[in-house]
């Protein structure tokens, strides 16, 4: 549907309640009116309607007041065109909408309507033909507060997205807005209140000679994320990377932090090398600022840290943890609590507004009391609650939640009681962390039993979750559910992130931790798991991977990593008989994303069991193994499946499971130089594939080119490899489209169409403006790169371009592709031959010292 498109103005956000006026007629609808009120609460904005019961349509005066005050507009007709007033030729109904011309509109029509009368009818095709909004039918209240959710979330991005257009057209000129990759610092919604002087300092000490390291120490919740947030952004303009930020807090293993930063930064981890190598390849070009979230629960990753900065020489690291990691180089930043001093009389007003702890209070509370303000009366009662805090920010924040309903007279009377009642945490817990324990009980103890309820089935979910999922791992109806997530969400312990596809809720650490303690002691945990772990396999299951779309789903899958690791953890310890299903589905994703040595641990793990599956089972996993085998350069267990794979049909009925095992024999036969057999294989996989319309179409089509080119059919290859290009850019599909044009390059070169493969070697490494080149595909460009240059008689840099290519795959413990190595074999020693022994020698580890950029621009400059 369309909605009035007011350029550059962007909606309010969510926390200053933006307020959506629905209109409709009072009876007929009331149900439908009622489910559309708690879909636009759920998403914290407050619905403005009128249920006088003893008319039939508010007053016009009354109507047009609240109307011109509202910033959304949502229509519900069905068959009755409403009362007419005294003086008025159209009923409120119509003349709402007509007043309603200068905000966004979102209408929706109720069908079926046997009995709608006949000016409704006439106002809708009169509306209609004017073209200027479009309806959306719905038949059930549920369906409609589904629609008008999703759709009021799709408006808000939209308006947040006008916005960041226009901030972003204001930036161009500035050196921030030239820099490369994506921001990776969280964007904040709240003020950062009474840190001034502690970003002032951070940031001089990050920039003082020989400090590389800075941590931020203190109690959770004190605020060291959001005070390294404010540095980080204070200092991002002085690094060509800008400031990247690395969250930890769902991190349990020190072996896990590592990769967990090469994926943030962009870096591929594929075969055995270590994740440390990895990175100082990634950092070690130019200056970077890394900020590691939550790594107190990690501080046995030090001397991997240590080892980091002492082999990456631009490197800064800004950390936050609750102790210090007691490195040489480590320069600790306590951060205080913002703290109340003991005045030695009654202050005034003034001097209590002065205060960061209580000026951080009184700008949470009109967050969820648009009209609270410091006065003689509550300004004393407001100091004390934050002294009885501690000064600690979130504890703070979490009281300040109150004012909805408690004024502060009233809540200092109940923190107190609470507090004293609550006692001490447990004695494992620092000192200073006992206080936010109790910050957090006394605030959680205020819900009702099955918010409480809620809250703990919740923390389940690790980095965010969906209505649809807390639905279906609460066990409630989503109505209950949405109402649940809304009280929840006006206590301050559950957050929303309104996205493209709808909101998104995630929870504060500090709360999670506490959730989870009372699920834990719940005789009910188990089932939760259980569900939690049902609804991921079901949303993989049902989705499949589309033969379409595979960049939106690899990124819809990445938002849900971490849960669907839970996921696959509970199957791996439970029931392990869905994870070879799983695994065929995600292989995909793990390979357009990286995952490949995950993938294979958990393949591995599942395959010391594979007895306890059924044959098709197996037969998953057989074909998943012998793949990812291949990708990691695993000959040997890739050849020892080859019997097993082709024994399939005779045991499997399935056209799917028989042309991937096609697949999967036509990438390994070639490491024994069967070259025809591999062709027979992939030609088969790939008519078996077209036949059902599967993902693997187009990589079974890019091994038939691949292998006709390694037999020197060219023109053959040629017609598969465009074909492979095209699918690639209609699924969004970066790594097929790049090995394609690797290959197609390779082609136009042995045609002796030069500047043809110019062309389509820089194309076959654009991804890498945006995202890092897949290993794999990157070495396919420069064995290209390499036919192109000798074919300019430019042999060294011939021999540089294949050492990159040598010096890459080392490090990732990869070999070139099966298909591929007689014809690079070949051209290798033709550069050896044309340059002579020691020049190839040299030249080759030039190039094999590239790091990854370095063998992107390689490809680039050819």
């Amino acid at each position: 549907m369309t909605v009035d498109e007011q350029d550059m103005v962007a909606i309010r956000t969510p926390d200053q309640r933006l307020r959506v006026f629905v209109s409709s007629t009072l009876a007929e609808l009331a149900e439908e009116r009622a489910a559309v009120a708690r879909a636009i609460t759920a998403l914290r904005l407050t619905p403005v309607m009128f249920e006088l019961g003893a008319r039939p349509h508010p007053p016009r005066e009354l109507y047009r007041a609240y109307l011109a005050q509202s910033d959304v507009f949502v229509g519900l007709y069905w068959q009755r065109y409403g009362w007419i007033g005294p003086g008025m030729d159209v009923s409120g109904l119509e003349d709402e909408f007509r007043l309603s011309g200068s905000i966004p509109r979102l209408l929706y029509l109720k069908e079926p309507a046997p009995e709608r009368e006949a000016r409704l009818t006439a106002m809708i095709t009169e509306l209609q033909a004017e073209g200027a909004d479009s309806y959306r039918q719905f038949r059930t209240p549920r369906e409609l507060a589904r629609l008008v959710r999703d759709d009021l979330a799709l408006l808000l991005s939209e308006r947040f997205a006008s916005a960041a257009r226009v901030a972003d057209a204001g930036a161009a000129a500035s050196p921030a807005a030239d820099r490369p990759g994506s921001r990776s610092l969280p964007t904040t919604s709240t003020s950062l209140i009474g840190r001034e002087q502690d970003i002032a300092d951070v940031a001089g000490l990050l920039r003082s000679p020989g400090v590389r390291l800075v941590t931020l120490t203190g109690p959770g919740g004190v605020g060291k994320t959001r005070l390294a947030i404010a540095v980080a952004e204070r200092l991002e303009g002085s690094y060509p990377r800008g400031a990247t930020f690395v969250p930890l807090a769902s991190i349990s293993e020190p072996a896990l932090v590592l990769p967990r930063i090469a994926a943030v930064v962009g870096a591929t981890i594929d075969g055995p090398r270590r994740p440390l190598d990895v990175l100082v390849e990634r950092l070690a070009d130019e200056p970077t600022l890394l900020v590691l979230d939550n790594l107190e629960q990690l501080v046995d990753v030090a001397a991997d840290l240590d080892q980091l900065l002492a082999r990456c020489a631009g490197l800064t690291i800004l950390v936050t943890s609750r102790t210090a990691l007691r490195l040489r180089a480590e320069h600790e930043y306590p951060v205080g609590a913002l703290t109340v001093p003991a005045f030695p009389e009654r202050p005034g007003v003034a001097e209590l507004a002065a205060l960061p702890a209580v000026r951080l209070f009184a700008d949470r509370a009109r967050a969820v009391r648009y009209d609270f303000e410091l006065t003689g009366d509550n300004a004393p009662a407001v100091a004390e609650i934050c002294r009885r805090l501690d000064g600690l920010p979130l504890a703070i924040e979490l009281a300040a939640a109150r004012s909805r309903l408690l004024d502060p007279a009233a809540l200092l009377a109940r923190l107190g009681r609470r507090l004293d009642a609550l006692g001490p945490g447990p004695v494992d817990l620092p000192e200073r962390q006992r206080t936010l324990r109790a910050t957090v009980e006394w605030s959680v103890g205020l819900l009702e039993d099955d918010e409480q309820q809620m809250l703990a089935t919740l923390s389940v979910f690790l980095e965010g979750w969906t209505v649809e999922a807390a639905t279906a791992v609460s066990g409630l109806p989503e109505d209950r559910t949405l109402d649940l997530l809304d009280e929840l969400s006006g206590h301050s312990l559950v957050t929303i992130d309104v996205t493209d596809d709808g909101p998104r809720f995630g929870m504060l650490g500090s709360v999670r931790e506490l959730a989870a303690e009372r699920l834990a002691g719940r005789a009910d945990r188990a089932d939760v798991e259980r569900r939690h772990a049902a609804y991921f396999r079901a949303l993989v299951e049902d989705a499949d991977w589309p033969a379409e779309r595979q960049g939106e789903w690899a990124d819809r899958w990445q938002t849900e990593e971490e849960n669907l690791r839970v996921a696959i953890r509970w199957f791996c310890t439970h029931d392990i008989a869905p994870l070879p299903h799983l695994f065929r589905i995600l292989w995909l994703f793990w390979q357009m994303r990286g995952r490949m040595p995950e993938a294979r641990a958990w393949i591995d793990e599942v395959q010391r069991r594979a007895d306890a599956l059924d044959e098709r089972a197996r037969a998953e996993l057989l074909f998943t193994s012998a793949i990812t085998a291949v990708e990691v350069g695993d000959d040997d267990s890739a050849l020892a499946a080859v019997d097993q794979l082709r024994a399939l049909p005779a045991h499997v009925d399935d056209p799917y499971l028989e042309s991937a095992a096609q697949l999967a024999i036509s990438w390994i036969l070639p490491a024994v130089d069967d070259l025809d057999g591999a062709l027979r294989a992939a030609s088969a996989a790939l008519d078996g594939f077209r036949r059902q319309d599967v993902p693997f179409l187009a990589f079974a089509a890019l091994t038939v080119g691949g292998v006709e080119l390694a037999l020197g059919r060219d023109e053959a290859a040629r017609a598969h490899l465009v074909e492979v290009a095209e699918l690639g850019r209609r699924f969004g599909n970066t790594w097929l489209t790049s090995a394609a044009r690797s290959q197609l390059a390779g082609i136009e070169v042995t045609s002796g169409h030069l500047e043809e493969a110019r062309a389509l070697l820089r194309d076959s490494v654009a991804a890498g403006e945006e995202t890092e080149v897949a290993t794999i595909t990157l070495t396919f460009s420069l064995v290209a790169a390499a036919q192109l240059a000798l074919a300019r008689g430019e042999a060294v840099q011939a021999a540089r371009a294949l050492g990159a290519a040598e010096g890459l795959r080392r490090r990732a413990g990869l070999r070139a592709w099966p298909a591929r190595r007689r014809a690079e074999a070949d051209l290798v020693a033709r550069v050896a031959q044309e340059l002579g022994a020691g020049d190839y020698e040299d030249a080759v580890a030039v190039g094999a010292r590239s790091s990854h950029r370095e063998a992107v621009a390689l490809v680039r400059r050819a």
